[in-house]
């Protein structure tokens, strides 16, 4: 019960010294002037004693041996981390002990970017799994971090870092990410393999293609699911690929290959014209579903598709 008493205190002092914070600098009524507040906005952030005051409060309730007032203390310095350097410290450090929530912590964070910024980095290397990850997604927000500092995760002994190492790289569009992501296409985790199809196909699209067949025939059904996904993102460029995957002895790599080449327009084009019999291979592979969908939207005059080496006008 004392614990309770003294949790509840010092979290009401946060709220009191949070909301002191805000009132000092609240601005005034556009028909009045308060010498005493202009001074105040005036000065810098880290000059007035309140400052201080609250910053000792809640630095002292981030590291209490109550999990309440530890909460509390996040919250309160999520809410002053737009104005105050020494709170986005707070929220690092409540990250890096790993004690409450990480991922609540890292999504206070992530509300404050850019200013957590390089303080981010020596994370990475935290024996946490939950951290490390958290810190990978949070630097989605930094390319120019993550195009230095998150190749190496693609490494790490967690399959979750590792796949959000490659969805991070994603954003990047650098070599190193492509290449990240092709090492990891025979990862032993469907996650990571999943992942590392979506980046490559999403750095370099139709280069790619041919790499990512295999996985249209994984053995498992995400893996080939987030592959077919990412070669209908990357378009139209994948389809000489595909094309040559019809004939893979594997037949859902056949069929995967035949669907994309329905989503990318190839099944519409051809439709309207095919010299070289590439329409009938393909609704082969793809089989009846594929087949009755291809003449019922050539039955009412669809032609979404875009040209295929290979396809001609009739």
């Amino acid at each position: 019960m004392a614990a309770l008493i003294v949790g509840g205190w010092l979290a009401l002092l946060a709220a009191i010294a949070i909301g002191r914070l805000r009132r000092d600098r609240a601005e005034p009524a556009a028909d009045t002037y308060s010498p005493v507040a202009a001074a105040r906005r005036a000065a810098p952030e880290s000059a007035p004693t309140d400052d201080e005051e609250a910053r000792a409060l809640l630095l002292r309730g981030l590291r209490s041996g109550e999990q309440d007032v530890r909460m509390a203390s996040v919250t309160a310095l999520a809410s002053l981390g737009h104005r105050y350097e020494w709170a986005v410290d707070g929220l690092i450090e409540a990250l890096a002990d790993d004690r409450d929530s990480p991922i609540r912590v890292a999504s206070a964070l992530d509300e404050l970017a850019p200013r957590p910024g390089v303080r981010l980095v020596p994370l990475l290397r935290h024996p946490s799994v939950v951290v490390r990850f958290s810190v990978v997604r949070l630097l989605v927000r930094y390319p120019d971090l993550a195009r230095r500092h998150v190749a190496d995760l693609t490494r790490d002994p967690s399959h979750q870092v590792r796949a959000a190492a490659l969805e991070t790289l994603r954003g990047t569009t650098t070599a190193e990410a492509v290449r990240c992501a092709t090492a990891l296409l025979d990862d032993p985790h469907p996650l990571v393999r999943a992942q590392a199809a979506a980046t490559a196909a999403a750095v370099t699209g139709g280069p790619c293609a041919a790499l990512l067949v295999p996985l249209l025939g994984d053995e498992s059904w995400a893996v080939r699911d987030a592959t077919r996904e990412a070669l209908v993102a990357a378009g139209p460029d994948v389809a000489d690929a595909m094309l040559v995957a019809l004939d893979d002895p594997n037949d859902e790599i056949r069929s995967g290959a035949a669907l994309v080449l329905q989503d990318v327009g190839v099944v519409d084009r051809l439709a309207h014209g095919d010299r070289n019999g590439h329409l009938e291979r393909i609704l082969e592979a793809g089989g009846d579903r594929l087949r009755q969908a291809a003449s019922g939207r050539a039955r009412k005059g669809v032609a979404l598709g875009v040209p295929v080496i290979g396809a001609e006008p009739a």
